[in-house]
């Protein structure tokens, strides 16, 4: 088809109210529109990093919820938690707290 042929047959394509109201309508919902392409472009690049963070907090729960077994079941591992953490020491002992 050459560009003269074409040109014609979107003239034609044009003049036809149907044809011009449904090219019309789909250019507003596809551009236009709230929910048209670039929303939907960007809502999903924002579900992928959801996504994705879902994963890492998913993965950063497990290993609390393993933490927090050996700590219930291991007193040598409650022990050591509660000194690093909390600064906690036994009667006889001192504690010195090193800063970088």
């Amino acid at each position: 088809m050459s560009t003269a042929e074409w040109k014609a047959w979107v003239k034609d394509a044009l003049q036809n109210k149907y044809v011009a109201v449904t090219l019309l309508a789909l250019v507003w919902a596809t551009f236009i529109h709230d929910l048209g392409i670039p929303f939907v472009v960007r809502e999903s690049w924002s579900l992928r990093e959801l996504r994705q963070e879902l994963e890492e907090v998913e993965y950063r729960n497990a290993m609390l919820e393993e933490q927090s077994a050996t700590l219930l079941t291991d007193p040598a591992a409650l022990e050591r938690f509660a000194r690093e953490r909390y600064f906690m020491r036994k009667s006889n002992e001192e504690v010195y707290r090193v800063v970088d």
